[in-house]
């Protein structure tokens, strides 16, 4: 009886001895299996919510980038460079090569452009006389959202204007017409009409006189003395995981907006908070991974953006929506990718990719535009034309050296019927130059400019005339 007992007692610890080895490797295989839900999770929430953060954050950061670059020394041959709060005046009607980190660039003005820090105290913009000629400063915030100083908006007297950020609660002095700045940061891209070579010196004199002062330096009629030059490497975090560095610094200094809430929330969830730090470091391998893809994939959509084509009016694509986007953040990244822009009822950019037939513009090919002698384009200001090498948006050069056309240029030859029409090739035509516009020999972007649109163009109640490929 006794043996009996032990061997029962014997199976008995056998078998729970077994159970607990099963349940020892059933545990391990749960946690396991726990580990890889988590990673997983994390990997994926990184990857989906870091994209829309890229492209979110696009023009906070693509700005802070050049903010950078462009206000110390980089490099010894840069263009473009000044200290902040300090103008950077481009010294010749802007060509090919001249451009600078500018995209897309006009011909039809000259330009100034400057970044500003207004996180201690306003910065005073001194603006003088023009009498009457046009000019603009687009007051652009990092969420690529712009207000204008100009002729349209402030008139062409001499004035001064207060930039003061989203904290300050001071007072401007007499004479200064304060302009509040949703960022603390931002830029300042200004253009100022110039008539051909023959009327540089009197545009440039006009731009020079366009100043900067912080508040703590400013007195009525005294420019104040440019700061030492600051050089530093040249960043580039578009690329990589500094992208999400950047935009968590500038997160921590833009003030909440109250309709993005549930937004924000999304982006505290992969650590992009105001409330605590990020550092690329200390990621885990699984958050690592997914924002490594949500840079690519980010950079691939805003890419895409860019090129996709907007609904058309005879051809020529228009956003009227530029410099206020609400919640459209792919567009507001599309347009920052692509040079920035005024407000629609400033300067408006018709924009065309495809003749008629739906086969990119390609300088081998002859196009011809016609205005009707009733139809030209209704602007209050000035309009022209321009073509850009769809590579990187830069002007290509010709041995005629017109980089623009349009209701300025000297020797337009109009039709009897009071109608004009333009000419677009990359060869030089047989007939007349006159009318001819340059194109690059390859595949390129045609963008017309209406400086001052009337109301006409902005409320669709005139559209531009269709493109015409000519049979050679």
């Amino acid at each position: 009886m006794k043996k009996r007992t032990l061997i029962i007692s014997l199976v008995i610890a056998a078998i729970l001895a077994g159970a607990l080895v099963i349940n020892a490797n059933l545990a391990g295989i749960v946690a396991s299996r726990q580990q890889q839900n988590d990673a997983l999770i994390e990997e994926s929430m990184a990857y989906h919510i870091g994209t829309l953060a890229y492209l979110y954050a696009y023009p906070i950061v693509d700005m802070t980038q050049q903010m950078h670059n462009e206000t110390h020394r980089v490099s010894d041959d840069q263009q473009v460079y000044a200290p902040v709060n300090r103008l950077h005046r481009f010294p010749e009607i802007v060509g090919p090569d001249t451009g600078g980190n500018l995209r897309a660039p006009n011909n039809d003005t000259l330009y100034y452009s400057g970044w500003f820090d207004i996180s201690e105290e306003p910065l005073i913009i001194h603006t003088p006389d023009t009498q009457g000629r046009y000019y603009t400063i687009a007051v652009t915030n990092l969420y690529s959202e712009v207000e204008h100083i100009g002729r349209r908006t402030t008139g062409t007297k001499q004035q001064y204007f207060g930039l003061t950020g989203p904290n300050w609660k001071g007072r401007l002095p007499d004479d200064v017409t304060r302009i509040s700045v949703e960022s603390e940061q931002g830029w300042l891209l200004g253009r100022m009409l110039v008539e051909g070579p023959e009327d540089y010196e009197a545009a440039m004199a006009l731009v020079n006189d366009i100043w900067l002062a912080s508040l703590s330096e400013f007195t009525p009629g005294q420019r104040p003395a440019m700061p030492p030059k600051i050089k530093a490497p040249a960043t580039d975090v578009i690329n990589n995981l500094e992208f999400f560095s950047t935009f968590h610094a500038q997160l921590e200094k833009l003030p909440p907006r109250p309709d993005e809430a549930a937004l924000m929330a999304q982006f505290e969830a992969i650590g992009l908070s105001r409330s605590q730090s990020f550092d690329p470091t200390t990621l885990s391998e699984a958050a690592r991974r997914g924002l490594e893809r949500a840079v690519v994939a980010g950079k691939k959509l805003v890419e895409a953006a860019t090129q996709r084509t907007i609904p058309d009016y005879n051809g020529w694509m228009i956003s009227k929506k530029i410099g206020r986007y609400g919640f459209d953040y792919m567009h507001r990244a599309s347009v920052a990718r692509g040079g920035y822009g005024n407000l629609p009822e400033e300067s408006l950019y018709p924009a065309m990719l495809f003749d008629a037939d739906g086969e990119l513009l390609e300088g081998g090919q002859v196009y011809q535009l016609h205005f009707a002698a009733d139809e030209m384009p209704p602007v209050n200001g000035f309009w022209s034309l321009s073509a850009y090498r769809l590579t990187d948006q830069q002007l290509e050069e010709n041995e005629f050296q017109r980089y623009s056309i349009g209701d300025r240029t000297k020797g337009l030859r109009y039709n009897t019927d009071g109608s004009l029409t333009l000419t677009l090739q990359h060869e030089k035509p047989d007939d007349t130059e006159a009318n001819w516009l340059p194109v690059p020999a390859g595949n390129y972007l045609l963008v017309m400019r209406l400086y001052e649109p009337a109301a006409a163009v902005l409320e669709d109640e005139y559209l531009l005339p269709r493109l015409q490929r000519i049979e050679q």
